[in-house]
């Protein structure tokens, strides 16, 4: 792989960490409940999905950033509600 195409892949990925945890962190930030992070994460799923059907390979590191990074943030998020909750 050219040095080129990694440079790109890595980018690729950092903006798709950024675009996932901003999603996922405006829908804690608007709502502090479990359910909208679910699916606020089930969006971005279905939208890294998609985006690598649409164009393959070439924004593999996008999908790569999105997917795990929401689904990590949503798992964490809710855990952090359900035990601020739970101490209430």
């Amino acid at each position: 792989m050219p040095v080129r195409m990694a440079a790109l892949q890595v980018g690729e990925f950092a903006v798709g960490v950024a675009l996932a945890c901003t999603a996922v962190g405006a829908a804690y930030a608007l709502s502090h409940a479990v359910w909208p992070l679910v699916l606020v994460a089930a969006m971005v799923v279905t939208a890294s999905v998609w985006v690598e059907l649409r164009f393959g390979a070439k924004t593999t590191g996008l999908v790569v950033g999105m997917l795990p990074t929401a689904l990590l943030a949503a798992g964490l998020l809710s855990a952090v509600s359900m035990v601020v909750y739970r101490l209430n």
